[in-house]
């Protein structure tokens, strides 16, 4: 079980409206609840870009993923699904061991660790990558400007600005491994 031990999504499929609740259980394997119904789901193979070749409830599936922010176009089995994710910023933090996903990746080099003044720092919600940073230092901001994209268990979370600010200094680079509780950037 990784650091986050559930995530809570809001997910819209055509015309319908699912809470789903995705639970690590590690090696790959995910449990995943929507609609009262728990389904458990294992990635069986990357194939290449955003296409997986994924079981659930001991049924293999091919999906491919198109996406453009958080509205997606998802292939199953040839069949289409426009679908919409909202992570909810929820988050509850348990006790949990150290996340066996991952292990022995090498990670792209991040900047050194440094004090950060607590005042105006912007911190991570969720663990993950940093994908794309949106304003660079000196950059004025205003509340709900996306700041940058943190990508976790591949979907991207916008990162936005709690308040009006200038981005004092930038504490990550895009290629960074983030955890929760991470300063990101200092809005003054």
């Amino acid at each position: 079980m990784g650091i986050l031990p559930h995530r809570d999504y809001d997910v819209r499929v055509g015309h319908k409206a699912y809470r789903l609740r995705l639970v690590e259980e590690g090696a790959g394997s995910f449990s995943v609840e929507v609609a009262g119904r728990k389904l458990h789901a294992r990635l069986l193979e990357e194939l290449g870009g955003e296409e997986f070749k994924i079981e659930v409830n001991g049924r293999e599936y091919r999906v491919k993923i198109s996406r453009s922010g958080q509205l997606m176009e998802v292939l199953v089995s040839g069949r289409p699904f426009k679908v919409e994710v909202r992570p909810i910023r929820r988050l509850k933090l348990e006790p949990s061991r150290p996340s066996a996903i991952g292990a022995g990746l090498k990670l792209p080099q991040q900047r050194k660790a440094r004090a950060v003044p607590s005042k105006g720092a912007i911190l991570s919600p969720i663990p993950g990558k940093v994908v794309a940073l949106k304003v660079r230092e000196g950059d004025r901001v205003r509340k709900g400007d996306v700041l940058l994209i943190v990508e976790a268990m591949k979907m991207e979370n916008e990162i936005r600005a709690p308040r009006d600010g200038t981005v004092k200094e930038l504490l990550v680079s895009e290629g960074s491994s983030v955890s929760i509780g991470q300063p990101l950037l200092v809005l003054d």
